[in-house]
């Protein structure tokens, strides 16, 4: 029967899992903030990590891309437009601090006019004008 201890087994043991997070615990006191918190910051600094290697990427994006609030047909409310902009808000923020879309592909895709067209305000002049 093989050794189920060897070093060359992947298996992390329960004790270096509670090491960890008893550091973690300790870590997270010192500098006044949950132990979730620096979970989340080691959990995007990884993400950051791997999205440098452009292979990466492309693969990231694509799984990311359906979780992109999506805009309802038509709005009933305010607080239905100001919930889904909010959302969008948060969702391009995300993006953007994970280095998985710069600020110009976000543009892009939350633009009504492509950045190709021109945009034309029709009678600007009428609607500004003053009544001396």
């Amino acid at each position: 029967m093989p050794n189920q201890l060897a070093q060359s087994k992947r298996r992390t043991s329960l004790a270096e899992h509670a090491v960890v997070l008893a550091a973690l615990s300790a870590i997270a006191r010192r500098e006044r903030t949950t132990v979730m918190a620096l979970l989340r910051e080691a959990a995007r600094d990884a993400v950051r990590k791997r999205v440098a290697q452009l292979a990466n990427a492309a693969e990231l994006r694509a799984v990311i891309a359906p979780l992109a609030p999506r805009m309802p047909p038509r709005f009933k409310t305010a607080s239905q437009l100001a919930r889904f902009k909010r959302s969008q808000r948060d969702f391009d923020q995300v993006v953007l601090d994970l280095a998985l879309a710069t600020p110009q592909e976000v543009q892009a895709r939350n633009s009504v006019v492509p950045a190709h067209q021109r945009v034309r305000l029709i009678n600007f002049d009428q609607a500004h004008a003053s009544s001396v």
